[in-house]
């Protein structure tokens, strides 16, 4: 069974659209896959109210604490990739705008997602 964590918008889950920062992600969505078929979804609020330091290290120890293997994002930085990297977790890089996070699921899936082996939050065009 893999467990992967997709950062999202609003309360999470596979029909919520991603978003583009990890560090600010509004909740992540954690999704179960066995045999490359989704067995479970849960989505979880980021609550960064009092949070001290850097926001994407602390949405990388909830997904860490939500005992993902497998990170889907589309830009995150040198200190959370850092943080997920050490916890053993793989890493991949989801291409396109307004993305459900379900569409990022089924493209890890087909194996359309390049594995990201640094951070890449320098590259991003707002």
């Amino acid at each position: 069974m893999s467990i992967i964590a997709v950062p999202s918008k609003g309360n999470g889950g596979l029909n919520e659209p991603i978003i583009k920062r990890f560090g600010k992600s509004e909740s992540i969505t954690i999704v179960s896959l066995k045999e490359k078929k989704i067995t479970s979804v849960k989505a979880v609020p980021i609550r960064t109210t009092g949070v001290a330091g850097n926001l994407g290290t602390y949405v990388a120890s909830i997904v860490k604490d939500n005992n993902a293997s497998i990170t889907l994002v589309q830009f995150i930085g040198s200190k959370a990739f850092k943080s997920l990297e050490s916890q053993g977790m793989v890493i991949f890089q989801i291409v396109g705008e307004g993305l459900l996070v379900k569409q990022c699921v089924e493209m890890y899936i087909q194996d359309k997602l390049t594995r990201l082996t640094n951070s890449n939050s320098h590259l991003i065009k707002d």
